[in-house]
């Protein structure tokens, strides 16, 4: 896991300050599109020892994403992993304050038949986590501005 987070880490970071830098150079690796406005974005993707990780704007959720596991509306991801035989991780900002995330996670969780292992105050934000058979879903929401930047851990 160590060298998953030593691997993902630089990727994210360094995709992130090119997406905020903005620029015309599309380092090694990476892909570069127009948004819907036509402005240049830079997607970069990252395969090492079988983990997939991708880092830009509006992302899609990586390859075999669980189903069952609910979509804030107008999520914005903006770094994803996929780390085989264990889970998933995005990274994304959401419209809203962290508690109306949470209960938006909170009722569209139990709708699709997870447990809510926990619920709790984390500073400023708020974690939870769910449950479904031996596979669990944690949620850390932080505050940003009137957004909320969320970290998703689904585990296998």
């Amino acid at each position: 896991m160590t060298r998953c987070v030593q691997s993902g880490l630089p990727l994210t970071l360094l995709a992130t300050l090119l997406v905020a830098c903005g620029g015309d150079t599309t380092p090694p690796g990476a892909t570069a599109s127009g948004d819907d406005d036509g402005e240049p974005m830079v997607v970069m993707e990252q395969n090492n020892g079988g983990m997939h990780a991708q880092a830009g704007a509006n992302l899609d959720l990586p390859a075999g994403f669980p189903e069952d596991v609910a979509h804030y509306p107008g999520l914005n991801i903006y770094g994803a992993s996929a780390i085989p035989n264990m889970g998933y991780t995005l990274a994304a900002l959401a419209q809203g304050s962290p508690a109306e995330v949470a209960a938006f996670y909170s009722r569209e969780m139990a709708e699709l038949g997870w447990t809510e292992a926990a619920n709790a105050p984390n500073g400023p934000g708020q974690m939870l986590r769910f449950e479904k058979g031996a596979r669990s879903i944690s949620l850390n929401l932080i505050p940003n501005g009137d957004d909320t930047t969320l970290s998703i851990t689904a585990l296998n």
